[in-house]
């Protein structure tokens, strides 16, 4: 029920819209016709003509005051309005020959005097006819008040960085410290050392080393402790002939300033742990935890 009463008066505001766009319509068609007959008629009558089309405007609009303005209704009375600044000044500059460049002319006089402008001689004769304007106590501290200069600020220049060398540590700590870590890793090379000797110092390979058939979390730990030792150069990782990875002790073991830098990628999830478990019948790792 609320729903078709919305819709009813939707629809009433929507046909009175439509109402007061046609009035306003005729009144510029109104407005045209005045336009048309100044030469014809006086003054006053011209005058009247447009009081009379004010007034019906002001009647139009009245009681609509906060109403959301149609933009089409709000262009037609703008455009009424327009026109009848327009026809008031052409009907005043037919009857009596006042034109805007005599009006200039009579401001002139007025106000510039010799090499002096005296724009107070317009003032005295405007308040004449003007309506005092009342300010609140409160706002009088800020009438007169200069405004605040604004200065933008500057950004600050950005100093340049000095561009530093990098520099590695001929010897690397890594291996001596004393924590955790660095004890996994030392035992991890330990055991690489006799893995390897046992072997006849031929090349272990790379899968089988690290592989844990029982944990995955261990293999990943194993390679991670494996990539330290590469990467400080007591350990190499070399292609095999089946395409595999094979780790080879390196007998001299240099600083990695002094070795050839090279980089390996290894990629390995638990599927392919399986695979390399099975490829070389591995039953119990080879490498053991320090704490075993």
């Amino acid at each position: 029920m609320d729903s078709s009463q919305n819709q009813s008066q939707m629809s009433v505001d929507d046909s009175e819209e439509g109402q007061r766009i046609i009035n306003l319509q005729n009144l510029i068609e109104k407005n045209i016709e005045i336009e048309q007959q100044i030469e014809k008629n006086t003054i006053d009558a011209s005058l009247s003509a447009i009081e009379s089309i004010i007034s019906k405007a002001n009647d139009i609009v009245k009681g609509y005051e906060e109403r959301r303005t149609n933009s089409t209704e709000l262009v037609l009375d703008t455009e009424l309005l327009r026109r009848n600044h327009e026809v008031v000044g052409k009907a005043i500059e037919y009857n009596s020959n006042f034109t805007d460049i005599m009006m200039v002319s009579a401001i002139e006089n007025l106000v510039f005097k010799e090499t002096e402008e005296d724009w107070n001689a317009i003032c005295s004769l405007a308040v004449q006819f003007g309506a005092p304007h009342f300010t609140n106590d409160s706002m009088l501290p800020f009438i007169d008040v200069t405004p605040k200069e604004r200065i933008p600020k500057q950004r600050a220049q950005r100093k340049p960085k000095s561009q530093v060398a990098e520099k590695r540590p001929k010897i690397s700590d890594k291996l001596e410290r004393k924590d955790e870590g660095a004890a996994s890793v030392s035992h991890i090379l330990k055991q690489i050392r006799q893995i390897y000797k046992d072997g006849g110092n031929q090349p272990i390979p790379y899968f089988k080393l690290i592989c844990n058939p029982d944990n995955f979390m261990d293999t990943v730990q194993n390679a991670l402790q494996v990539s330290f030792l590469v990467k400080e150069n007591y350990i190499a990782v070399e292609n095999g002939a089946d395409g595999l990875p094979l780790v080879r002790v390196v007998p001299n073991h240099k600083a990695p300033g002094q070795a050839e830098s090279s980089q390996a990628i290894c990629s390995i999830d638990v599927a392919y742990c399986n695979k390399m478990v099975k490829h070389y019948s591995i039953h119990q790792p080879l490498l053991k935890k320090l704490h075993e």
